[in-house]
């Protein structure tokens, strides 16, 4: 009788272990792990110890309070991926016919006509109507970028001016807020005959006024 007991639990306790999983545990299971890949994807900053959260930038320890370095690149970087990649691509190639480049592009680089500027108003307000870019011309719209705040603007830019090989300087972020006052009244989009009549100007110049023909 008890050897006949034993194998009667031991038969249900096979069953139960053999039994499937629930399908909804194993969907519930694989949208947890599918969201967490996501998340970490997009708020990791690639693990990097420059890429931080704004509350966490000061440390009290013994007493004192111990600033952490940010590399503006790096958190330019991340920016640029989450928000200006998709276009321009993360190689900084942009599409043919489609979206410009900003590998060698002279409105990245200063010189003679195009100024830092010109770069800043056009990442603030966007750009509509034929732009002419190395000798080509693209007629996409890009969209005002006003919507983020003035350090993150001078992060982009600081990263697409010191990469892929070229030679601008970093822009700041007091740079970004002086011609986003300057400009506060600019309600459309820049069309490039607008910023080619305002004198190229750095980051310092106080000038931002249309040249004088």
């Amino acid at each position: 009788m008890n050897q006949d007991h034993h194998n009667h639990y031991q038969e249900k306790g096979t069953e139960d272990t053999n039994r499937p999983l629930s399908p909804w545990l194993v969907v519930t299971f694989m949208i947890a792990l599918c969201w967490g890949a996501f998340y970490l994807a997009f708020n990791s900053g690639g693990f990097s110890q420059d890429v931080y959260e704004s509350n966490a930038v000061n440390w009290a320890g013994g007493g004192a309070q111990v600033a952490v370095v940010v590399d503006p690149k790096v958190v330019g970087k991340r920016l640029y991926t989450q928000n200006c990649a998709v276009c321009h691509q993360a190689s900084g190639m942009g599409v043919a016919g489609q979206f410009p480049p900003l590998v060698g592009s002279e409105w990245v680089n200063y010189d003679t006509k195009h100024g830092e500027n010109h770069l800043v108003l056009i990442l603030l307000h966007g750009h509509q109507g034929p732009m002419n870019v190395m000798g080509s011309v693209y007629n996409n719209a890009m969209p005002q970028w006003k919507q983020l705040a003035d350090d993150q603007i001078a992060d982009i830019l600081t990263y697409i001016r010191t990469d892929w090989g070229n030679n601008g300087d970093a822009v700041s972020s007091s740079y970004v807020a002086q011609l986003r006052k300057a400009h506060n009244d600019q309600s459309e989009a820049w069309a490039q005959p607008q910023l080619m009549a305002m004198a190229p100007a750095k980051e310092g110049a106080s000038s931002t006024a249309p040249a004088t023909k």
